[in-house]
């Protein structure tokens, strides 16, 4: 077994050399001040708008940088990975792009929206267990059985060093940020923005959120080492893992001052907020960093605050639900 110490950690180095990788296939996504947002908040509030990649996820990131990363031997054995749905995509989209083979794992319950779209871009697709854990587990024995190269959708230092491009982005178009809310699903996101974050501005604060239906970073966290928690259903698709990765917990450990959780019906409200008010339409996951800075983390300081909405691909039947809910309630 690897242990802790052994570990490292993406650096501030890593992700500015990830950043120059990755540059050549998108322009850095944009942040823009929301009035509306900011009024629900009380105080002045920031959208990073991550739904602008091409495939309107943060995934893109880690994915590029991980296949740009990888020996032409590995490439040509082709990748496989495990994904509750964004993960997939973006692997199966980078894939497409250099012309390497891509087999995903997703669970059964996946959103099929995302298995559509993963499909689409001519990934082998493997449909395995009632969650993101079962899933992982057959993708690493396939890949045995294959000779092909595994790909961790959060557990990985390119994986996490490609995501934190997304902090260092932040810290340059809004170099007086002093608080940042991230979404956790594994922790690769929030640990590649914590270290990215916390690096250029030292003084900054970096609060993640977490659904109450998988606390498994929160958890671990607070007993101090890595827990698996019993999965809860939950409308979040893109944070169903049942325990963090040893690095994505000890990045967290370091650089994330606070973690709240959020309910699905936290959740709701804060996609339908983000739509009427922000303009922008954001996944339960992306939703979730305004539901925790409304909710459970609402004390927590920082004037100047950026919200990172990590995906905009929600489900059609999910969206539907929501704004009849709505709908009825002021009728």
């Amino acid at each position: 077994m690897v242990r802790l110490k052994e570990l490292q950690l993406p650096t501030l180095n890593d992700i500015e050399a990830a950043e120059g990788r990755i540059r050549n296939y998108f322009p850095p996504t944009p942040l823009e001040y929301s009035k509306g947002i900011s009024g629900i908040l009380g105080r002045e509030t920031y959208l990073k708008l991550e739904t602008y990649l091409p495939i309107r996820v943060f995934k893109l990131r880690g994915a590029l940088n991980k296949l740009l990363s990888l020996p032409d031997s590995a490439l040509k054995r082709g990748v496989i990975t495990a994904s509750s749905g964004n993960h997939g995509f973006a692997i199966a989209y980078a894939s497409r792009v250099f012309g390497v083979k891509a087999t995903i794992c997703v669970p059964e319950n996946a959103n099929p929206q995302k298995v559509r779209a993963i499909e689409d871009q001519g990934a082998e697709i493997i449909r395995h267990g009632p969650g993101y854990d079962a899933a992982y587990e057959y993708a690493i024995t396939t890949a045995d059985k294959r000779g092909l190269t595994f790909v961790h959708a959060f557990n990985d230092r390119d994986v996490m060093a490609g995501q934190g491009t997304c902090g260092l982005e932040m810290t340059r178009q809004l170099p007086d940020m002093d608080s940042a809310a991230v979404a956790i699903g594994g922790g690769g996101l929030i640990s590649g923005v914590s270290i990215a974050v916390k690096g250029s501005l030292p003084k900054a604060r970096v609060y993640g959120a977490e659904t109450i239906a998988i606390p498994s970073m929160y958890e671990s966290i607070e007993k101090g080492s890595i827990r698996t928690v019993d999965p809860k259903p939950t409308i979040a698709d893109g944070m169903q893992s049942a325990s963090p990765g040893e690095l994505t917990f000890e990045a967290v450990r370091r650089h994330v001052d606070r973690i709240g959780l959020v309910s699905d019906p936290e959740l709701e409200d804060a996609i339908y907020e983000l739509l009427t008010l922000g303009r922008v339409l954001a996944e339960p996951a992306g939703a979730s960093p305004l539901a925790a800075m409304k909710g459970s983390l609402r004390g927590e300081p920082g004037k100047k605050l950026i919200l990172v909405i990590s995906g905009g691909n929600i489900s059609i039947d999910l969206l539907r639900s929501i704004l009849t809910k709505r709908a009825k309630e002021s009728s």
